[in-house]
């Protein structure tokens, strides 16, 4: 279509030239009607097929928008934590939304100039060439002289776009600290610090910017002048032919014609060489995530369905990327069906690296892990974590419904009774049924709308909603009081015959009645036992129930 209308429009100046030589100098009126109808004829056309072609660019546009939206998404959901973590939440929210967005714009921008403007450019100097050769010779000067213009600012903007990306992360950054930390913020009376913080990146953005735009500043300018230089050049020499009488005031008058589409070509030209190193920058960050590959699966055996259930960890070590020593080393135990481990220790001891690598978030260093009795790196991820269910420490509910949040790992929404069974057993029900819809209620996002206790006893009954065959709770009793706490480890028993759990914990209560307690210190198991057998054997199981004396009077 739009080679279709660049035809028409490089037919106008000849219909126009052929009006004024051979109609409007010897006064042919009939010829200058039936030429002027074809040009308006012609016009129409063009016009028409512009329009429908940039209705379909628009559409392709979107479409490849939407396509790179559902693509980043999709890879963004694959990689694995060490990936996600490298590139930071704030830096893939910006990819997703402002780059895709500038790649959005340029599409729409540039998809029929990078069309139109070789065609036409091509096609003009076709014609110029036809109408007079020798005065064509001004275009073999100024067209390069344009484009060496456009890619030197092209080639110094680059680097500042690109800086301007990465700039906009740490704006981001800074906006969703202030936003999801700012209680903190006012409770140490930091604002004007933050402010400070902020203001330093936003002066580089605005730096930087600047000198950006005073590289595109320049372009036009230079363009006027050259093209402003032509015409003058191609009037002059043009009249001088007129005057010798080699050429005719029509060619003349279609010539300049030409000229003009020849530079509205190139000036098309400079205006995407004037996005381009936006779009570039945008472009390569986006395919810097795209190029990440999605996390590994070495699918080599299916789990059984029957049989008991049994998790062990044999010898297992775990080092983050870059860590000077490991976070787990040589950690082993078996929970079967029906027992009950817990993981005690200090701050960064490592009893949280233990269940994320039993989802495998992370993949171990040196043993392994096996599940009923199979390697979990030989398991799908989707295989090994539709048995696991999950209860963190810092719940994380999503926008939707309590019925929804609980049942997320259901296909169907979960009927009244089910959703009422999970909220009992997790000593929800009574606060969930007093809001009003009930268990339809609307959870806000991250759950700001509930507290940090109501928060857990939802995570608690999605997790049981799983029906999971090993039962993983990351001190996720630790917003509750003690008499709830009490009563849901009571409630959960006969849920958890056949479940295998692992309970991580800091309170010593929590973990009187498990078949194992596990002491870790500096990413080591120190001691295992009972808690009889720990109080006897164990100087740090000691220390850390003796700190907790208080609580222990009370579940008496």
């Amino acid at each position: 279509l739009i080679a279709l209308s660049i035809l028409a429009d490089l037919y106008l100046p000849r219909l126009m030239s052929h009006i004024v030589d051979a109609g409007v100098l010897r006064g042919n009126v009939p010829l200058i009607f039936n030429k002027g109808l074809a040009m308006i004829g012609l016009a129409a056309l063009s016009v028409i097929l512009m329009t429908v072609a940039g209705l379909m660019a628009a559409k392709i546009s979107m479409g490849f928008a939407r396509d790179l939206r559902a693509g980043l998404f999709s890879h963004v959901l694959s990689l694995d934590f060490p990936s996600f973590e490298t590139f930071g939440a704030p830096s893939i929210l910006t990819r997703a939304t402002d780059d895709i967005s500038q790649l959005e714009r340029m599409a729409v921008v540039a998809l029929r100039p990078m069309v139109r403007a070789p065609l036409m450019f091509v096609g003009a100097t076709y014609m110029c060439l036809t109408t007079d050769v020798k005065l064509s010779a001004i275009i073999l000067i100024s067209g390069p002289m344009l484009l060496a213009v456009v890619i030197t600012i092209a080639r110094k903007s680059i680097p500042c776009f690109r800086r301007i990306r990465e700039l906009m992360d740490e704006i981001n950054l800074h906006f969703r600290e202030r936003l999801t930390g700012i209680r903190v913020i006012r409770a140490f009376g930091k604002e004007s610090y933050e402010d400070k913080r902020f203001d330093e990146v936003n002066r580089a953005m605005r730096r930087t910017s600047e000198q950006v735009n005073n590289y595109l500043i320049t372009m036009l300018p230079a363009f006027n002048l050259i093209f402003n230089l032509s015409m003058v050049a191609v009037l002059y020499f043009g009249a001088g032919r007129i005057h010798a009488g080699t050429m005719e005031v029509g060619d003349l008058m279609a010539f300049i014609q030409y000229v003009v589409q020849i530079m509205f070509a190139l000036s098309m030209f400079s205006m995407l060489f004037a996005m381009y190193p936006n779009a570039k920058a945008a472009y390569d960050r986006i395919v810097e995530v795209l190029e990440t590959p999605p996390a590994k699966e070495n699918v080599k055996v299916t789990l059984p369905e029957e049989g008991e259930t049994s998790l062990v960890f044999d010898h297992v070590s775990f080092s983050y990327s870059g860590a000077e020593r490991p976070v787990l080393s040589d950690i082993s135990f078996e929970v079967k069906a029906g027992e009950k481990i817990a993981i005690i220790g200090g701050t960064g001891s490592g009893k949280s690296t233990i269940l994320k690598l039993i989802h495998r978030f992370y993949h171990v260093s040196g043993g392994e892990i096996r599940l009923n009795g199979v390697n979990i790196e030989d398991i799908s991820s989707k295989d090994l974590r539709s048995r696991v269910g999950y209860a963190p420490q810092k719940a994380m509910l999503l926008l939707r419904s309590v019925r929804e949040n609980i049942g997320l790992s259901h296909d169907k929404p979960l009927s009244d009774e089910e959703t009422d069974r999970y909220l009992s057993i997790a000593q929800a029900k009574d606060f969930v049924h007093a809001a009003e819809n009930g268990m339809d209620a609307t959870v806000s996002q991250t759950g700001k709308n509930l507290s940090g206790g109501q928060k857990q006893r939802l995570s608690i009954a999605r997790a049981l909603a799983k029906e999971p065959e090993v039962l993983l709770f990351d001190d996720a009793f630790s917003a509750l009081d003690f008499q709830t706490d009490k009563a849901l480890r009571r409630a959960l028993a006969p849920m958890t015959e056949n479940t295998a759990t692992i309970i991580v914990a800091q309170r010593v209560m929590t973990v009187l009645d498990c078949d194992e307690i596990l002491v870790l210190d500096d990413g080591k198991i120190i001691s295992r036992g009972t808690h009889e057998e720990l109080m006897k054997s164990s100087t740090v199981y000691r220390e850390i129930a003796a700190s907790q004396l208080g609580e222990e009077v009370l579940y008496a």
